[in-house]
């Protein structure tokens, strides 16, 4: 097992980078560096992604926050802060869970979805889909289970209420597809992107993702077949968080482009993505750690569409922690 780790160099207090599902480190090619200014910055790609390994097994939330931890202690890095984005959340809750006291505070980029806290209200569909599944695995055996009869009728309300979500989801954000003319060089990849997700997707990431073909054209996605993946990614269930935190939180949200023009399609999107956004809110403002920012009108890649306001964010954060050890 291979991870690989980048370092954008700098001094200070130690800050870790974490991307996003389906990126690798190389995602913060541009706000690394500007980072690197008041900070020693590093990234981690995670197993199954990029150049780091992709073995047969591994993809859970806790052996996510394991490898996490194996970096750090590989760098010999004693007071870090770990910044995540998207479904990042998980491993730096694994990370709390698992390592408490490992790491001195987290940043969660738009990564505080119900797979980082869990919302008891809303669900996350994938964890909840497991537990559906063994809801109806445990019937088969306990047919006449009154109190089982219960648990899954309730759970079933919850996942069909996630499966509208989701259909809302995809009905009305789906990414259009890039044209030809969109693939035929990176500089026409990125600016499809920019209109796609609001800021400039960095060459560095894009030459990890994707193909490049002789005539500099962006060609088929680089992927990595991971044959027992598919039955290890159900998210565990997180219901506290004794870290201290910032969570950053586009809300209300400056949607992203999507395929459909039908305004009733993109009401309902709009309305559930708020609605679920409004109750995840107010989970995290349970937790006695947690500083919670919400900045209007960016979108998921907020490092990307905001790339300065994350800066200061993160700057004024990481300098008001209390230091514990000597920089590395």
């Amino acid at each position: 097992m291979k991870l690989e780790v980048l370092d954008w160099g700098g001094s200070g207090r130690n800050v870790v980078l974490l991307a996003g599902g389906g990126n690798t480190a190389h995602v913060y090619a541009s706000l690394a560096p500007k980072l690197a200014m008041q900070f020693h910055v590093f990234g981690i790609t995670r197993r199954g992604s990029g150049q780091s390994s992709a073995p047969s097994s591994g993809y859970t939330a806790k052996q996510f926050g394991d490898d996490v931890v194996i970096v750090l202690d590989a760098l010999h890095l004693t007071d870090p802060v770990l910044v995540g984005h998207s479904i990042a959340g998980e491993e730096m809750s694994a990370v709390s869970k698992y390592h408490p006291g490992r790491v001195s505070a987290l940043v969660y980029l738009d990564a505080g979805g119900s797979f980082a806290l869990y919302n008891p209200e809303h669900g996350d569909i994938d964890t909840d889909r497991v537990e559906l599944q063994e809801d109806l695995s445990k019937l088969g055996h306990n047919t006449f289970d009154d109190a089982l009869i219960t648990k899954t009728l309730a759970d079933e309300t919850r996942y069909r209420r996630n499966l509208q979500d989701l259909r809302d989801e995809v009905e009305g954000a789906a990414a259009p597809s890039p044209t030809v003319a969109d693939r035929s060089s990176i500089a026409s990849f990125q600016k499809y992107f920019t209109g796609y997700y609001g800021g400039i997707l960095p060459e560095d990431e894009i030459r990890q993702q994707y193909q490049i073909t002789a005539t500099g054209a962006v060609g088929n996605r680089i992927g990595h077949p991971i044959p027992n993946k598919a039955n290890e990614i159900e998210k565990e269930r997180f219901r506290v968080l004794d870290t201290r935190a910032l969570v950053i939180i586009p809300f209300p949200d400056a949607f992203n482009i999507g395929v459909t023009h039908d305004p009733a399609k993109l009401a309902a999107y709009k309305a559930q993505e708020a609605s679920r956004k409004e109750a995840q809110i107010a989970i995290w403002r349970k937790q006695p750690n947690v500083q919670i920012v919400m900045v209007p009108n960016v979108t998921h890649y907020i490092f990307l569409s905001d790339e300065s306001e994350v800066i200061s964010l993160i700057t004024r954060f990481v300098n008001d922690l209390p230091r514990t050890s000597r920089p590395d």
